[in-house]
């Protein structure tokens, strides 16, 4: 059972918000690829992260692997409301400058339309 759950809204047909709650790491990596990475994307998607307890090395590249994918279809990527532990932890593997942040999902829908 996967320590992940990933909530999807569908804030328009252009954008989509997955809220993830638990920890995002090796053993949650498969659902987070199956649920989010491998279907079809919007021109927009939003990674509410304030209900991640933990994100490991692997839950940062399967972000990365998103961000890859979306940005080769010419899409955006934006997170918003981690917490100040789940930024940390990418900023001390100096990741963190790549991804645009939102204080709050209102923001990041407003920037995404």
């Amino acid at each position: 059972m996967s320590q992940l759950n990933i909530k999807k809204k569908e804030i328009s047909p252009e954008i989509f918000v997955y809220i993830l709650d638990g920890r995002l790491d090796e053993n949650s990596f498969t659902d987070f690829k199956s649920e989010v990475i491998d279907p079809p994307h919007p021109n927009a998607v939003i990674l509410n992260l304030s209900e991640l307890k933990y994100i490991s090395s692997s839950g940062i590249r399967s972000i990365f692997e998103l961000r890859y994918k979306l940005l080769n279809d010419g899409k955006k990527l934006f997170l918003t409301e981690a917490s100040d532990k789940v930024i940390q932890i990418f900023n001390l593997l100096g990741l963190w400058k790549p991804f645009t942040h939102f204080i709050t999902e209102t923001e990041a829908i407003e920037a995404a339309k």
